[in-house]
């Protein structure tokens, strides 16, 4: 019969030595326990900071744009009107979650800005079951040209994010496009129009 040592020494044994024996255990964290948690990449999908990337740069060249700088110069207010459209979700990838955030990330930066009158989320949805699509999807452009006017917005911000996608026996590699572009729809042309590249991979080391 196992003296009462030996078996608190036994307990002792399964409760700290075992877990080491199989290596470290997954374990619930909150971003500020861990710094730098949202730096890896962790899969080949676009994740926040791919986005941010995106923002960034179509956010910087829409700022050089002429576009932008014939709007500053009218100096009316309240400034026009546009609405921001779904992203068309072009690649082989599930990323439609993904692109709302983003699109969340542009309606902020134009309605801060103080330019512009950003329509609300509830004439969006309009335009968007007036033009019969989903988030994600793709809309005629001469239908949306039709419906802007009916509702009294003067631009739609759109864009599509396309992907080439390839394969090894040991490697895979993403190239993500994502183009972003601004709709008059007086005239139905493209006011302005940005184009940024990302690579996500999984490559052996």
């Amino acid at each position: 019969m196992l003296k009462p040592q030996s078996i608190l020494f036994f307990l002792f044994f399964v409760s700290f030595f075992l877990p080491a024996c199989r290596g470290a255990q997954p374990t619930y964290v909150r971003g500020s326990d861990v710094p730098g948690i949202d730096d890896p990449a962790m899969g080949v999908g676009l994740d926040r900071a791919d986005l941010q990337e995106f923002f960034d740069q179509h956010i910087a060249a829409l700022g050089d744009s002429r576009w932008l700088a014939h709007v500053n110069e009218s100096n009316a207010y309240p400034g026009p009107t546009l609405a921001i459209m779904p992203m068309e979700n072009q690649t082989t990838e599930h990323v439609e979650a993904q692109l709302n955030w983003y699109i969340g990330l542009v309606e902020t930066e134009f309605v801060n800005s103080g330019h512009f009158t950003v329509v609300a989320q509830q004439l969006r949805e309009q335009i968007m079951e007036e033009l019969e699509i989903q988030q994600g999807e793709a809309f005629d452009q001469s239908r949306a040209v039709q419906v802007g006017r009916q509702l009294g917005v003067q631009y739609f911000v759109t864009g599509r994010v396309i992907d080439n996608s390839e394969r090894t026996s040991s490697a895979r590699r993403v190239q993500y496009t994502m183009i972003m572009q601004v709709l008059n729809v007086e005239t139905g042309a493209i006011a302005w129009q940005n184009q940024v590249d990302l690579t996500k991979a999984i490559i052996p080391l």
